[in-house]
């Protein structure tokens, strides 16, 4: 029997199915692709990421092949003052340069995320540097990085260091110092701890069991360090080695307790005068230190009014003069630290000048306000910073003019003197303005050391009638510590005046 013939198929039925099958895997590879509404939000934040407005400047700093990036907003919501050293050597810069990118990046993405939750929330960022030289040629370059926002009491405090050859290129390290040597890295780490306990400032607030723990003889727990003609310095950022309110801790090892373990390149120099000053130190950072240079220019002016004071003293009784101090603050001002320094003062009935950065009066009118209001001298320190000293003639005018408008802008008052950022100042840097030019006699170094019971140690240390004491209103420890240094000195029978009201 036949069986009957199947009917062929049509090809346009093979057609529609293959096109169907198609359609069906690339709906399913669509559907696994496609973001989620979580992934698509977050890809759409990402696309509207908030620009933030960065002015970026460069200048020559008094090391040689040494140069200084300046980099500053005026953000409200994410300020920041950053100054970091780049050099000719690419390695260096990009080692640098990464570790600024993230420390900025950070900040600012730690403030999108607080803004997102509460639009009122403002950050602070500055990240400032010292130089320290080695006769051997090699620079050390310590970063103090400061980070904090308006929704938190508690600030970030890092510091890092990097070195350098500056001719070479070569980047120098611990292990370098002492040749790999894992006998020489235990020894150190007696050394250290040694130092760690001797150091009086750190007395009756170590944390016992970190210290131990972070100088084990491991080449890692000493990279924080910095390399002088005297000594071997050492870097813990707050809360490692010690409590939280003691600040980060500087621990210094001369390099005469380091014979027979350092190399031998690094060894205090044989031939050394005693009474040299060897610290080669030259902060060149944003919080306002000094170089030695301009101080020692000081100094000379000093020893005529010294010698006229002695004169003075021997026809006049002691007992008749009236001792006199000036205190002065720097780099602010500050939302929170400046505000709890007028306080103190206020509780002391005490007048004090505010050298203040124009950058920063811009961004806190009401701050820079609230000092005239209370009384307080207003002084002018420059727009942003800089060296003057590296400038040409038109960028020092700017940089002294456009503070002071806006000084007398924001206060109705006019700045009364000038502070040279570092002290760096020269001939023609005072040709380009009327201003008087203040300095300063007592360095408290709160910048560096953050410690509010150091500030007093150094008062104590260096005060003397007619006095001008240098400190910063943007650094918690000199608030914290202003109270104990206000009453040593009214014990002392010192009374408290303006700049002016000192000359």
């Amino acid at each position: 029997m036949k069986r009957p013939r199947r009917k062929a198929r049509s090809a346009w039925i093979d057609i529609i199915f293959s096109v169907a099958i198609l359609s069906l895997t690339a709906f399913a590879v669509f559907l696994f692709m496609k973001p989620t509404d979580h992934q698509s939000n977050a890809s759409e934040k990402k696309e509207e990421h908030r620009p933030v407005p960065v002015i970026v400047d460069q200048i020559a700093s008094n090391y040689p092949g040494i140069k200084i990036i300046i980099e500053t907003s005026n953000d409200k919501r994410t300020p920041f003052a950053i100054q970091y050293p780049q050099s000719i050597h690419s390695e260096f810069n990009e080692e640098v340069t990464k570790y600024i990118t993230d420390i900025r990046e950070q900040y600012i993405n730690d403030s999108e995320k607080k803004t997102a939750k509460n639009d009122d929330v403002t950050g602070e960022l500055n990240i400032a540097f010292e130089t320290l030289l080695h006769h051997s040629g090699n620079y050390s370059f310590v970063l103090f990085n400061s980070s904090s926002f308006s929704d938190d009491q508690n600030g970030v405090m890092e510091i890092r260091s990097f070195h350098l050859n500056p001719k070479t290129g070569e980047r120098f390290t611990i292990a370098d110092l002492f040749a790999h040597d894992l006998e020489k890295l235990s020894a150190l780490s007696t050394l250290l701890r040694e130092a760690i306990y001797e150091d009086e400032s750190l007395k009756n607030h170590l944390l016992i069991d970190e210290i131990h723990l972070r100088t084990e003889p491991s080449w890692r727990n000493f990279n924080n360090f910095a390399l002088t003609d005297e000594a071997l310095l050492f870097y813990f950022d707050p809360a490692t080695i010690a409590e939280e309110s003691v600040g980060p801790a500087i621990i210094n090892i001369p390099l005469d307790r380091l014979k027979g373990i350092i190399s031998d390149e690094y060894q205090l120099p044989e031939h050394q005068p005693q009474n040299q000053d060897t610290d080669a130190s030259n902060p060149i950072d944003h919080n306002g230190e000094e170089g030695k240079q301009s101080e020692k220019v000081e100094r000379d002016d000093e020893k005529v009014s010294d010698d006229q004071d002695s004169t003075k003293d021997a026809e006049t009784p002691i007992e008749n003069v009236e001792k006199k101090v000036a205190l002065t603050f720097d780099d602010g001002p500050d939302p929170k630290v400046t505000k709890q320094i007028l306080e103190v003062l206020a509780r002391h009935d005490a007048k004090a000048t505010f050298f203040m950065l124009g950058s920063r009066v811009e961004y806190y009118p009401e701050l820079a306000k609230a000092v005239m209001e209370a009384g307080h001298e207003l002084g002018n320190h420059t727009w942003n910073h800089p060296d003057l000293t590296k400038l040409n003639a038109d960028r020092v005018r700017k940089e002294i003019a456009n503070t002071s408008k806006i000084i007398e802008e924001v206060t109705g008052e006019q700045a009364k003197s000038f502070r040279p950022p570092y002290g760096a100042v020269n001939q023609s840097v005072r040709a380009q303005t009327d201003l008087p030019v203040t300095l300063w006699d007592v360095d408290t170094l709160d910048w560096k050391h953050r410690n509010a019971n150091k500030l007093l140690e150094i008062v104590k240390g260096n005060v003397k009638d007619g006095s001008t004491i240098l400190m910063h209103d943007i650094h918690q420890s000199t608030a914290d510590g202003l109270e104990d240094v206000l009453n040593y000195l009214e014990a002392e029978g010192y009374t408290f005046v303006t700049v002016s009201e000192l000359d």
